[in-house]
């Protein structure tokens, strides 16, 4: 079991911890240059006050709202204290933001708690007595439903989530999957992204449920991999862990969306420039991959992968871009017309000594990995761009995105 502890409107809180006059009060925290609303007290948010706005519309909505600049010294001071709380009680702490945590409730000090929600009720008021910051707790098989179930009864809320279809009782603050997932649109599912909304609207999947009960096969066909892997954690099936602050990570990938093309040469060139990228993040950390996933996306929004296996942990352009080569010319086959290319590096591992086989002579390997800390050393100090593969140098039309969502990440998702 996971839980998501999710402070409730955090910067406006922040600011009525300095200043309990301000409680209860319409409040609108603003970003540093005074013109966003980057956080608004609950009494503004009733008015229809929302994250992101500008304060002249919100000003609008509710004309008797106090606007002030966050302070966000004092905000990383109350979410210091918050983490140091949450970790007294477990070494599995995940911070994903200056108000957000995940905790693996299976590596809590005192063990798993009988009873959750008085669990979640503990905590709600312990932080709110010690930090002065209301909390907001999701509980649930998968850190996907549990941030869901953190959203769902702001402020203070708790909810959580039972890995049954249905719950043979009612018992305040626990609800059953299908139950809670019938309840929330499919824009509710963190991740899901605009476009995999406008495709799952054309199929009259309108819930999150109706997402989560799709024909596996369909939702791989549709939205590829990442798709399928919401479905898995919708169904509370985990796929990702909480990963402490020094862990390292699971895998490492980069992808990228352009205009659709059918020349194999240029998204070729592309998928090369997102392997030499992400062997040097890799490298950075001082790690390997035994694991390769290549994908790609025609124009009608269809995935279609390639999984490979390595027979050893590796990490140098010259012995991976073999299979990475041939992982593209099986899928390539299977696409037509092409909107988006990406690759992932997974199973990582601690890089040791190079690992030499019957088949591939020591000399080769070592000069290999010379060349790749050559490319290292320049690519740190003149830049990723400043020396790249002849192949990577021949997109043409694909150079030109369709929108600027170029997006790379160090992935924590085994």
């Amino acid at each position: 079991m996971f839980a998501h502890v999710d402070a409730d409107a955090f910067f406006a809180s922040v600011l009525e911890r300095k200043d309990p006059h301000l409680k209860g009060k319409p409040l609108l925290a603003l970003g540093a240059g005074g013109g966003i609303v980057i956080a608004a007290s609950y009494p503004a948010k009733a008015k229809g006050v929302k994250t992101g706005m500008r304060l002249r519309e919100a000003k609008m909505l509710c004309p008797e709202a106090i606007a002030l600049l966050s302070d966000f010294t004092e905000a990383c001071v109350a979410s210091d204290q918050i983490e140091t709380f949450l970790r007294s009680l477990t070494h599995a702490v995940e911070q994903m933001s200056v108000d957000e945590w995940f905790l693996d409730l299976r590596e809590l000090v005192r063990g798993i708690p009988t009873d959750s929600v008085q669990w979640a009720r503990d905590l709600q008021q312990t932080i709110a007595e010690s930090v002065g910051i209301g909390m907001s707790v999701g509980i649930a098989p998968t850190k996907l439903l549990a941030k869901m179930a953190s959203e769902y009864r702001k402020p203070a809320g708790i909810t959580c989530i039972r890995d049954t279809r249905y719950m043979i009782r009612d018992t305040p603050g626990i609800i059953a999957i299908e139950t809670f997932l019938r309840d929330r649109p499919v824009a509710a599912i963190p991740g899901i992204g605009r476009a995999r909304q406008v495709r799952a609207a054309s199929l009259d999947w309108l819930t999150a449920w109706d997402f989560a009960s799709a024909e596996p096969k369909t939702i791989v066909h549709l939205f590829g991999r990442p798709g399928r892997d919401l479905q898995e954690e919708l169904r509370g099936n985990p796929v990702s862990s909480v990963v402490s602050a020094n862990a390292p990570p699971k895998s490492i990938s980069r992808g990228r969306s352009f205009r659709q093309s059918r020349d194999h040469a240029e998204i070729f060139s592309i998928v090369v420039r997102h392997l030499s990228i992400c062997i040097l993040r890799m490298r950075e950390q001082g790690l390997a991959c035994r694991h390769i996933t290549l994908w790609l996306r025609d124009g009608k929004f269809r995935f279609e992968d390639e999984h490979l296996r390595l027979p050893r942990p590796m990490d140098t352009e010259d012995v991976l871009l073999p299979y990475v080569r041939h992982g593209f010319t099986a899928i390539w086959r299977r696409v037509q017309g092409c909107t988006q290319a990406g690759l992932a590096l997974g199973d990582l591992r601690p890089s040791g000594p190079a690992q030499y086989s019957l088949f591939q002579e020591p000399a080769h390997l070592l000069r290999s990995e010379c060349v790749q800390s050559s490319l290292d050393t320049i690519r740190k100090r003149f830049g990723r761009e400043s020396i790249t593969r002849a192949t990577s140098l021949q997109h043409t039309s694909a150079k030109r995105p369709q929108r600027p969502n170029t997006y790379g990440h160090i992935g924590t998702t085994g």
